[in-house]
């Protein structure tokens, strides 16, 4: 028979690599992880859902102040933290803000200005970790321009506490509509303020910012005080006493 015509013998098929046990661990960890982040997914979209039904009763009736209601966050994340494991807590705060603010664009993307003139990155970095990456950040080059743009009630304002431009003697004057919700920096000595049309019902509990005439050594109520700035006789301040905005006392608004 002619050599053509044979059969050659077909080469054995390459035997499997054998899974190890360390590999089999690993795909069965991805496994839980993908259907956590399927739970995960579906929890958050429905949480969206619900925000956005928040909104709507927000509207109904409509008032003057923004959809921001800063108690309600400062409740959250505290009950938040408090679950969260120590180890975690970092990272829990971070994601939070995150659904949080995902939450009120639901209700209207937040628009925010912010002016800092000796630092921008510092407060930009600092709103925006704050209000998280749903909100829109913009710098500005003039504060009087973030403060209009908050008393118009198209977003808030956040603000360098700046030795060469005292605008927040104007939360006493053209902008006393303003409230001072929030602050960057160290908890005792901020660096900047964040503004806005809050409901003054709705500040976070924590010390309360005062705008005052002359120094700022206390209130005479044993409450104490920690000066900030000061200006032609004007002092910015943050004091223990639970003032309310608006009063006698120079109470502009609060800081948790």
């Amino acid at each position: 028979m002619p050599q053509s015509t044979l059969q050659k013998p077909r080469p054995a098929a390459p035997s499997a690599t054998p899974i190890s046990p360390e590999q089999m661990a690993l795909a069965a960890l991805r496994h839980e992880i993908d259907h956590l982040d399927d739970d995960i997914l579906a929890l958050f979209e429905r949480r969206l859902a619900l925000a956005s039904r928040v909104g709507a009763a927000k509207d109904a009736p409509t008032g003057p102040h923004t959809k921001l209601r800063p108690d309600r966050e400062q409740a959250v994340m505290a009950r938040m933290l408090e679950a969260a494991r120590p180890e975690s807590r970092e990272a829990v705060a971070g994601l939070w803000r995150e659904i949080v603010g995902w939450g009120l664009a639901r209700q209207g993307r937040l628009q925010v200005q912010v002016w800092s003139p000796s630092e921008p990155a510092r407060a930009f970095d600092g709103a925006r970790l704050r209000f998280g990456r749903a909100a829109d950040l913009r710098m500005v080059r003039e504060p009087e321009a973030a403060l209009a743009f908050a008393a118009s009630g198209g977003g808030v304002a956040v603000l360098a506490i700046n030795n060469d431009n005292p605008w927040w003697v104007g939360l006493r004057r053209e902008w006393a509509e303003l409230s001072v919700f929030d602050g960057f920096g160290s908890p005792l000595t901020p660096t900047a303020l964040a503004v806005g049309k809050v409901d003054p019902t709705a500040l976070p509990a924590g010390r309360r910012v005062v705008v005052s005439v002359g120094g700022d050594a206390g209130d005479g109520g044993g409450a104490r005080r920690w000066g900030l700035h000061t200006h032609h006789g004007w002092s910015l301040s943050l004091t223990e006493a639970l003032l309310t905005p608006g009063d006698a006392e120079g109470c502009v608004g609060a800081i948790g």
